[in-house]
């Protein structure tokens, strides 16, 4: 069978007959996207502590730790590597299509004063939503083993970005007017609540792991460069879980992307 026969006997047999018609909602796209950094971090993470450990936690220092860095963990070996990278090149993709349904989503909200300016803050806060995708998947294919001034640029860029947009999502939550007929339900007050809660606590996870990040360079303390991993790790899980509040937005039924051929 030919290239050709083969590709057209998959497009005819597969695509066509197994995908035509498939259904996959919002809220179960958005639990898959999600679980897959979440994955990604707590599998190379723990392979990296069984089977890489004394490498991944030596430093300039040459003190004892027992956590390795995130960047040790998922750029360093394999197949931890090949496990991160794989993950976010299923995720990204999506994660931007999400990011412009939601945008979508929230210009249609017809319960907020001042539309236009509305409409303008919340196009500068989505298309800092996408610089920071954009500079994780810097972060992700362009290791500081690779090319250094590359990877911390993309840093930088993720952490400014990711720190802006829950900034700025947050106080359009709790301060933006509304019309005067409009009152938030008990489901809308406990998304608020929950995006409050992870922002402090990335914001805060951030504020220690710097702190504890110059302790090790400056004073070279047994076990502070594993403090300053554990840190690092709530930054990250933080950010993925902020992130993934999102889905609480849509109902199981609600936003079916179907598949037609």
């Amino acid at each position: 069978m030919s290239s050709r026969n083969f590709a057209f006997f998959f497009y005819h047999y597969f695509i066509k007959i197994f995908l035509s018609g498939v259904q996959i909602s919002m809220y179960h796209l958005l639990c898959f996207v999600y679980f897959l950094p979440f994955f990604a971090c707590i599998t190379c993470i723990s392979l990296t502590i069984v089977k890489d450990n004394r490498n991944a936690t030596r430093t300039h220092c040459n003190v004892t730790n027992i956590l390795p860095s995130i960047s040790a963990s998922v750029a360093g070996f394999e197949p931890q590597r090949f496990i991160w990278r794989l993950t976010f090149a299923l995720a990204s993709t999506p994660r931007y299509i999400i990011g412009y349904l939601q945008l979508q989503r929230l210009l249609n909200r017809h319960h907020v004063a001042f539309p236009e300016p509305y409409r303008l803050i919340q196009i500068i806060n989505s298309c800092m939503h996408f610089l920071e995708l954009t500079f994780l998947l810097l972060l992700t294919y362009v290791s500081s083993n690779e090319i250094k001034r590359i990877h911390m640029y993309g840093f930088i860029g993720f952490i400014i970005c990711s720190l802006l947009h829950m900034l700025c999502t947050i106080l359009i939550d709790y301060y933006w007017p509304r019309t005067k007929k409009f009152c938030l339900n008990e489901k809308e007050k406990r998304l608020r609540s929950k995006r409050l809660k992870c922002f402090l606590s990335n914001i805060f996870s951030f504020v220690i792991s710097l702190y504890y990040f110059y302790r090790h360079n400056h004073f070279c303390e047994p076990y502070i460069y594993s403090v300053y991993c554990l840190f690092e790790y709530c930054v990250v899980l933080t950010n993925i879980g902020y992130h993934s509040i999102i889905r609480d937005e849509w109902d199981q039924k609600e936003g079916q992307i179907q598949f037609f051929y």
